[in-house]
């Protein structure tokens, strides 16, 4: 499989000319060659990982500079993240921030729905490499997109379970490891042992190996 060049600049500037959310099957038309029947001269896989590719590396680029681009297949949307004083909680239906004045990063209505640790996202990694376009619809690309399916239909239970751990950008390893810490903190056998936490942290792990699959 073949990864297309997609030019990092051009994809910027379409970006942030649009004054409202666009869906991945825009960005295909736009950067890839004319879509055919019989997909020649790449797969629709191969056009999916390039535009996700792209715009995963441009996410990196542009944050330094205040910027936030949101990726979703159906809404990818760019724009200046609030400055301090105003609510940064983004909305993905409305493509916007909250905008709400506030003394902290989140308004009262909204802190409660922003972990300490940074939501989920399975794909930040995979499609960074761009050696995993490789993959193509293999066993580990399953089990990446399994995990995204539980994680949306279980995010409260996984961002809660990322709180317990407290993992700065939470990795399968970096995730086993930590259970080890705190089974070894705080099994019922240790005089330190606490079995009603000892639970939590079982359940805890079990949620994450569910959704970390590197």
């Amino acid at each position: 499989m073949e990864l297309i060049q997609i030019d990092s600049e051009e994809l910027f500037i379409f970006l942030s000319e649009r004054e409202s959310s666009i869906s991945e099957y825009e960005l295909i038309k736009k950067f890839t060659p004319p879509l055919k029947e019989d997909s020649f001269p790449y797969s629709l896989y191969e056009r999916h990982f390039s535009i996700f590719h792209a715009l995963y590396s441009l996410k990196i680029k542009v944050a330094p500079k205040g910027l936030f681009l949101y990726i979703d297949p159906l809404r990818i949307r760019l724009l200046p993240i609030p400055e301090k004083g105003f609510c940064q909680f983004y909305n993905p239906e409305e493509g916007s921030f909250c905008y709400k004045e506030t003394p902290s990063f989140f308004c009262s209505e909204h802190e409660v729905m922003s972990p300490l640790c940074p939501s989920f996202d399975p794909m930040f990694e995979f499609y960074l490499d761009p050696e995993n376009i490789n993959f193509g619809e293999s066993e580990i690309l399953q089990n990446t997109q399994k995990g995204l399916n539980f994680y949306l239909l279980h995010k409260k239970e996984v961002d809660r379970a990322l709180d317990l751990f407290a993992i700065s950008k939470p990795t399968r390893k970096k995730i086993a490891a930590r259970y080890r810490e705190l089974a070894f903190k705080f099994h019922p056998d240790k005089d330190s042992g606490n079995e009603e936490m000892m639970k939590q942290i079982n359940s805890a792990y079990s949620i994450l190996q569910q959704v970390y699959v590197f």
